[in-house]
């Protein structure tokens, strides 16, 4: 009899062995299936493939089709004595009725039946930002009224069923009903989830008084009211992500690749202020690095009429040397306080960021405790940068707020007047502890460009001038970008006039941006690019430059000196957006940055903005703090998002950081609840190969038998979605130009090894006019299996209008 894998617990037939799992290990996480019969030992990442492999292999095909039935015979005086109100015309009625199998009964008697499927299903509906609440609590009430009427109903025509199963129903519903009465309201469901440990709720602290009108009786009246903040218990947070399952021990071993390989810079903790940091910590202790994020938002309408009352300033925390294909997840960048901004304004830094200081240097000094199966003992975590954009940082940090002003430069202290012209940062003016401790004792804004003593410096070894970030976010896709481009439309159109702004419109309306089509800039507006002001996103002003050269640039002859401002750009956005790079990288780019800003000063006659300076210290900030991409606000932003939709879904401002707050505390509960992150691998809906194709891949996998195998028109790893039609950096060739190929199909095998098939392509040059490899097609196809390619990103091939095809990388390699 199929046997199960966790429990070891046999089971009649292979339909019970899924319902097994499905009752008794609803909260496994099932990332794997394997088959344990007869010491077999395959793993299969589908039910479906499991199921035909026990089938076909150690079953016949029968146990799965089959439905097992007992016939029980009753004589119509046996009937009646049942239900005296019903009669048969036959003396003897033939009833079959379906066998309930042990399995299924001893779970109708388990209190807990379904394990936690109830609980969980609670929990993801208050994890849903689009949902409500108080709706939950309908929903609750709802399904609990359906329970009661399925039950009456099956009480009512159930009379002529024997006693044993009418008892077994009667307990299967009293049980769902038993479960859904001790979740009936919002304070019993928050309170098992609080007692499960799964639920952190905020913390409200109260940070000063306000004036605030009362009317009470037809009686206006101002009454004092406490002004408050929501602190989310890191030290809580920290400790129950890190027991989720495999997370700490993904996070240690991708710490320890990391450490092995300084050659190449991936990571915060390769960066030379982490190395000075660990040095203090005995080496058997576990030490990983905390981001700090600051930002303002505004939850309602940013143009409405009540636009800044209920602006809110959030600081999120995200560990950065999580492994790779996690750091972007949303889900991993975690709530520690949400206020309004306008109290931040009134009651000073000091008094606003207090609880988070102390829990900072809680984590710093005691550390917490994990116990879990891979893992037990201390791990202590140590602020290691604060990042945001440009006036978030200088808020927070006490920097002047104003980019105009004499010393608007966090990093170096250099005039305005002087920054418009600067293309080298000067290192006799980086700033130094001792002249910014004297700044401040001076407490001459107009003079140092500091407005007050950083409240960070209260973290243990924090030090403000070494642990702020840089966000080419804003910097350049917001920033530098808009401006080069807005000056290269200009001199293109307007003043050579080589192509209309009609025509660069038509091209991008139907270019092909492949996997980047979600960020598909809209058309441009002439009144915009005269003002300098490219209205695009950040992410899509990054798909903007990295296509630009292909969309116009048959129009621009070779060798154009102002073409080749372009080119600067695309090279520094190239380095940049790199989540790997050589260490002889941060040169190079000090001299790209260079380059670009001389160009920009002699064609543009315009001078540099505060934004160009901030760039001049990206080659520094690349030595301190390892690839700059890192450090963007792009996926914090996105984490805005969320609250704003549970903003929205809710007429409630009574107390919108409260109502944000445990929204957001709900929204962990379900994946603390879960006891694991979401799996980081997914397919589409998978189809048979043809005998032809089955023996072309034979011959490739060399396998005797491949029963196991499916195509899928995408497939989901680590986050990196791959289908048809993109192109794949397979390797690198002895000349040093990259070996591509173009996924033509997406095979499965045993569930668990992805396969492309791809056709090549003869990589003819590096087009640097386009920015671009130009490439030939082949009719050659080759398999490679997904962890042998050269790069994981997928990237895009088009059509020039010379009809030659290039392939445009997504990130260098």
């Amino acid at each position: 009899m199929p046997c199960c894998f966790i429990c070891k617990e046999t089971s009649p037939n292979i339909v019970l062995l899924c319902k097994h799992f499905q009752y008794k290990h609803a909260k496994h996480d099932f990332i794997e299936y394997i088959c344990i019969e007869n010491h077999c030992n395959r793993s299969f990442h589908l039910l479906n493939s499991f199921k035909k492999h026990v089938a076909a292999t150690h079953y016949s095909q029968t146990s799965i089709h089959t439905k097992h039935f007992v016939t029980t015979s009753f004589q119509s005086n046996e009937l009646a004595s049942v239900n005296s109100q019903k009669s048969f015309a036959n003396t003897s009625t033939s009833i079959e009725i379906p066998l309930i199998q042990p399995l299924l009964v001893d779970n109708f008697n388990n209190p807990n039946f379904p394990n936690n499927q109830i609980e969980q299903f609670l929990a993801s509906l208050y994890a849903n930002s689009q949902i409500p609440r108080n709706v939950v609590q309908t929903v609750t009430e709802g399904v609990t009224d359906i329970i009661r009427g399925i039950k009456g109903s099956l009480v009512n025509c159930a009379t002529g069923i024997p006693p044993n199963i009418s008892d077994h129903i009667n307990t299967t519903f009293q049980g769902f009903e038993s479960r859904f009465t001790n979740l009936n309201t919002e304070y019993k469901r928050i309170k098992y989830y609080t007692d499960c440990g799964t639920y952190i709720p905020p913390i409200e602290i109260i940070i000063g008084q306000r004036l605030n009108e009362n009317r009470n009786n037809n009686t206006f009246s101002i009454i004092p009211t406490h002004c408050t903040e929501q602190f989310i218990p890191t030290r809580d947070v920290l400790k129950k992500f890190f027991q989720l399952k495999d997370i700490l021990k993904d996070t240690i071993d991708y710490v320890n690749k990391v450490k092995s390989c300084d050659a190449v810079l991936t990571n915060f903790i390769q960066g030379s202020v982490w190395k000075k940091k660990i040095k203090d910590y005995d080496e058997s202790q576990i030490v990983l690095p905390i981001f700090l994020f600051f930002d303002d938002y505004e939850v309602g309408n940013p143009l409405g009429s009540h636009s800044g009352i209920h602006k809110l300033g959030a600081v999120y925390l995200t560990v950065p040397c999580i492994p790779i294909h996690r750091q972007s997840s949303l889900s991993n960048i975690f709530l520690a306080l949400l206020f309004h901004s306008s109290d931040r304004q009134q009651f000073g830094n000091h008094i606003i960021f207090r609880p988070l200081i102390n829990e900072l240097n809680y984590l710093k000094e005691t550390g917490i405790m994990i116990e879990s199966d891979d893992f037990k003992g201390n791990i202590k975590f140590e602020l290691g940068l604060i990042v945001g954009d440009n006036l978030g940082i200088h808020s927070i940090t006490g920097f002047v707020e104003s980019f105009s002003s004499n010393y608007p430069c966090r990093v170096c202290k250099i005039r305005k007047e002087d920054m418009k012209k600067q293309c080298y940062a000067d290192v006799n003016l980086i700033r130094s502890l001792e002249q910014y401790n004297l700044d401040v004792l001076e407490c001459n804004v107009t003079t140092s460009g500091i407005k007050d003593v950083c409240v960070w410096h209260d973290v243990c070894g924090f030090n403000v001038l070494d642990q702020s970030g840089m966000d080419i976010m804003h910097d350049l896709l917001e920033g530098v970008c808009k401006f080069d481009i807005a000056f290269l439309l200009n001199y293109y159109i307007y003043e050579l006039k080589m192509f209309s702004l009609q025509i660069l419109n038509e091209r991008m309306i139907h270019f092909d941006y492949g996997p980047d089509s979600s960020s598909k800039p809209p058309v441009l507006i002439m009144e915009n690019i005269h003002k300098n002001n490219i209205r695009l996103s950040a992410s899509e002003m990054l798909v903007f430059v990295r296509y630009f050269g292909l969309l116009i640039g048959d129009f621009v002859p070779k060798n154009d000196p102002v073409w080749h401002l372009y080119i600067l750009l695309r090279q520094i956005l190239d380095l940049i957006t790199s989540m790997s790079l050589q260490i002889d990288s941060c040169e190079l780019l000090q001299t790209l940055i260079a380059e670009h800003h001389d160009l920009y000063l002699m064609y543009s006659k315009q001078n540099l903005k505060p934004k160009h300076h901030f760039m001049l210290h990206y080659h520094t900030m690349l030595k301190k703090f390892g690839p700059l991409v890192a450090l963007w606000s792009m996926r914090f932003e996105a984490k805005h998002r969320i609250s704003k939709i549970a903003a929205n879904t809710t007429s409630n401002r009574r107390n919108i950081c409260k109502t944000l707050a445990i929204k957001h505390q709900l929204q962990l509960n379900n994946i603390f609840f879960k006891g694991s992150l979401p799996t980081h691998f997914e397919t589409g809906p998978p189809k048979l190969l043809s005998d032809l194709e089955l023996e072309v891949l034979k011959k490739f996998l060399q396998f005797s038998s491949v029963e196991s195998i499916v195509k899928c028109p995408w497939v989901s790893i680590k986050g990196t979605k791959y289908k048809p039609k993109l192109v794949l950096t397979l390797d690198i060739h002895e000349n040093d130009l990259p070996i591509f190929g173009i996924i033509e199909d997406i095979v499965l095998f045993n569930d668990t090894l992805v396969i492309f098939k791809c056709k090549r392509t003869n990589t003819v040059a590096f087009d640097d006019h386009v920015f671009s490899y130009e490439v030939k097609l082949d009719d050659e196809c080759t398999f490679v299996y997904h962890h042998a390619l050269f790069s994981y990103i997928p990237n895009n091939i088009s059509v020039s209008s010379n009809g030659c095809s290039y392939v445009t990388l997504r990130s260098s390699i």
